[in-house]
């Protein structure tokens, strides 16, 4: 996992959205098959603020209808759904 954070953490530092965004997917899929770890909970927390503040201005609604579709979005596309 100590590979995966470090990979996870410089795709954020990129500041490209895009790569945000792989790392919520990615961690958020990965969580579902096993829980994450600490640091990567935490990483995981940091990468979905961003993007959904990211998505909050682009989008101009509020946070929490951005947390709900985006929230939805994950449930309707977790393996296994």
């Amino acid at each position: 996992w100590n590979r995966r954070f470090n990979l996870n953490l410089s795709k954020i530092k990129t500041g490209s959205i895009f790569e945000v965004a792989e790392v919520v997917r990615n961690l958020t899929f990965q969580d579902h098959v096993k829980k994450l770890s600490t640091g990567e909970r935490r990483l995981l927390d940091t990468a979905r603020q961003i993007l959904i503040s990211e998505l909050v201005l682009a989008s101009d609604k509020d946070v929490g209808s951005v947390e709900e579709w985006l929230s939805d979005l994950f449930q309707e596309n977790t393996p296994g759904n």
